[in-house]
Formats: structure tokens, C-alpha cells, sequence
């Protein structure tokens, strides 16, 4: 009853999500010039788009190594395979509403490489507080370089890496305290990298390069269609994109990731039209070779798990984190 009345609530707070979106497009379309827009696509330069949706690879490969790190020595899977893992979770969260596609890489860890739940779910934990820490790092110098930045977007960035770095503290007692049985002393137990400075250090540097390549993917698109920023301004959009999607609402994030970039853009006056080429550029140069690229490498990897190895579902109904969770616990 309390997982049906969870799934419930989580769709109704969805519907509304995907409300708010189509309001906000009605609302841009009537001030868009179509014209101008079209125009912008038809300019768009075609080497930097083929560039940057090649770095998000690059970027994906970075993730993977920082995977690397977190599970050694206990568990040793060549960088290769998680690299093939991430994409195939990428991939699976991009067509799978509330990122169901991260548990397919858990799932994967456990049926062929042998890696326990606990020890998966650690370190994707793990990887996710390493990434905000890496973002709030790249952004401490921000508030300097752009003093006209808004004063919410400012308090972000000093409240963020307080923040960050009180969960690592937490997470990282936890670690040296953890029990000896059952699920949570397990669990502990897997954060082991945070009891290494010399592996967390690699981890959250293997993330600060996912970030900077990041970056670099942004100012590729942003020449493409004709409004070059100088990369602190880059990277604020990149931070604006981001805290847009930090809930995960849609399939792909569709909405929410345009409405960040549009919004960072705002903040320093680009018109509407190349705000708008940008995003929509920017999203599907990450989401469509992802998408292309998951399947043809993992398509039997994502179907297993979707279908269940020795059980029917109904693949009609969308997957869920807490869905995907219980499979693999299966």
C-alpha cells in the first residue's frame, strides 16, 4: 500500500512537472521569432555539434574510471565494461522516466561481474556526492570573475560546497563505523573509498575532467550558433542545466534541461532564438548518439533487464527507480 500510494504521489508530482513545461513552451512560442530561429539552425556550424557529441563520450569514459576507482581493490572490472555499463545507463535514463537506467548498471555489476548490491549502491552514492563536489569546486571562483551574477544563484554557490562537503564528512564516519551484519553494515562498507585520500582524490578528479569536458561541450554548441562565451559565463549555464535537472522529473530530463539552459542564458541577455538553438542542440547531441551508441552496445544487456531473467513483466508500464532496485535485489 505504501509503495502504491509513493508511486502515486511520484506521478501526480510528474503530471504536474510536465504541466508546468507545456505552459512555459506555449508561453516561449508565442514570443519566439520562427524566422530567426530557423534561421539560427540553418547557420549552426556543423563541426563543433560533431565535436561535442563526440566529448560526451569522453566525458562518459571519465565516469567510468572514477567507477573504477570506488569499487578497487575489492572489486577489479576493467574500465572498458563500465564505461560500456554507463552508457547503457545513460542510455536506459533517457528513455525511462526517474533515471531507472542508473539501477541497470547495479544490475549488470551483480549478474556479470559479481559485485554486491551494497558495494554498487555505495558507490553510486558515492559518485553522485563526488560529483557535486566537483561542480561547486569549478564554480567557487565564479562569484569573482561574474560579480553581477543573481544573489539566489550566488547563495547557491556558498551554501552547495558546505553542504557537499557536510555529507562527505557524514558518509565518510559512517564508512569507518560500519557494523559487521546485514544490508546498511554492507552498504557502509562499500564507501571505502572515502577511507582512502589517495583513491577519493582520483575519483573526484576523474569527475572535475567529466565536468570540464562538460564545459567544453557547452562552448562547442554555443559557437555552433553564433554566441561564443568566455568559459566562466559557459559554465554558469552548465550549473543553471544542472540544478535544473537535479530532480529527476521527464524521460531525458525533456523540458526541465531546456528550461535550464534558456534560464542561464538569460541571465546574461542572449536573445531567445539562439537560447533556444542552443538547448535543443546541446540536449540532443547528449541524449541521441547515447541513445544509438547503449543499444547497439548493450541492447541484450537492456532488454534482460527490462524483461527479467526468469519472469514476465508488464513492459508497458513505466520502470522505476524503486522498481529497478527490487529487480536487481531479485
Amino acid at each position: 500500500m505504501a509503495h502504491a500510494a509513493q508511486s502515486r504521489l511520484g506521478l501526480a508530482l510528474r503530471l504536474i512537472v510536465i504541466a508546468i513545461i507545456v505552459v512555459v513552451v506555449i508561453a516561449l512560442a508565442y514570443r519566439l521569432d520562427w524566422r530567426r530561429l530557423g534561421e539560427v539552425f540553418s547557420r549552426a556550424r556543423a563541426w563543433p555539434l560533431v565535436l561535442a557529441a563526440a566529448l560526451h563520450f569522453a566525458a562518459l569514459w571519465a565516469k567510468a574510471m572514477c567507477w573504477r576507482v570506488m569499487l578497487a581493490p575489492r572489486h577489479r572490472v576493467p574500465v572498458t565494461r563500465l564505461f560500456r555499463y554507463t552508457i547503457a545507463a545513460y542510455a536506459g535514463s533517457a528513455v525511462a522516466p526517474v533515471r531507472a537506467g542508473e539501477a541497470l548498471r547495479l544490475w549488470a555489476l551483480k549478474t556479470r561481474d559479481g559485485v554486491p548490491l551494497a558495494d554498487s549502491a555505495a558507490a553510486a552514492l558515492c559518485e553522485k556526492v563526488f560529483d557535486g563536489a566537483a561542480m561547486f569546486a569549478l564554480a567557487l571562483p565564479l562569484p569573482w570573475l561574474l560579480p553581477d551574477l543573481p544573489r539566489s544563484l550566488r547563495l547557491t554557490m556558498a551554501i552547495g560546497p558546505v553542504a557537499i562537503a557536510a555529507v562527505i564528512a557524514a558518509l565518510a564516519i559512517v564508512a569507518s563505523r560500519a557494523g559487521v551484519d546485514g544490508w546498511l553494515a554492507r552498504f557502509a562498507r562499500g564507501m571505502h573509498v572515502l577511507r582512502s585520500p589517495r583513491r577519493a582524490a582520483a575519483a573526484f578528479g576523474a569527475l572535475v575532467a567529466a565536468w570540464a569536458i562538460d564545459l567544453t561541450m557547452v562552448e562547442l554548441v554555443l559557437y555552433a550558433v553564433g554566441v561564443p562565451l568566455p568559459p566562466p559565463t559557459a559554465f554558469v549555464v552548465l550549473l543553471a542545466i544542472n540544478l535544473a535537472i537535479a530532480v529527476p522529473t521527464t524521460p531525458a530530463q525533456v523540458g526541465m534541461h531546456e528550461a535550464g539552459a534558456i534560464a542561464g542564458l538569460s541571465l546574461f541577455d542572449i536573445p531567445a532564438e539562439p537560447a533556444v538553438a542552443f538547448a535543443l542542440l546541446y540536449h540532443a547531441l547528449q541524449i541521441l548518439p547515447l541513445i544509438a551508441v547503449g543499444l547497439a552496445l548493450e541492447w541484450r544487456l537492456i532488454s534482460r533487464f527490462a524483461h527479467g531473467r526468469d519472469r514476465r513483466v508488464d513492459c508497458t508500464a513505466p520502470l522505476t527507480v524503486v522498481d529497478a532496485v527490487e529487480h536487481v535485489a531479485r
